[in-house]
């Protein structure tokens, strides 16, 4: 998931697909939005994904901004990392679901 965020930022806006730029939503559609810490979350784990495929430094970056230590902040994004593949997931089980119903 985490790769997948990654290479969404990697590629060409003029070029890509809407299936290329999906994982940058991601933060927008599997967080839960009632968490008092959504925005942050979001952001950290945005933060990461274009730090990587600009290869910046994700510390420098976040240090630029007064967000915390590191290990908080990899923390954080591994919870939200954790909460969007669990809503991926249980959104394909929907999926099926529906369609095996269907």
């Amino acid at each position: 998931m985490l790769l997948w965020m990654k290479r969404a930022f990697d590629t060409n806006p003029k070029t890509r697909s809407a299936a290329e730029i999906r994982p940058i939503t991601w933060p927008n559609v599997y967080l839960s939005v009632t968490d008092p810490d959504w925005a942050h979350k979001r952001d950290v784990i945005l933060a990461w994904a274009r730090c990587r495929a600009c290869k910046e430094s994700f510390q420098e970056f976040t240090r630029g901004r007064g967000w915390g230590s590191s290990a908080t902040l990899y923390r954080i994004r591994d919870e939200a990392a954790e909460e969007i593949a669990q809503g991926i997931n249980a959104a394909i089980v929907r999926a099926q679901t529906d369609q095996n119903n269907a």
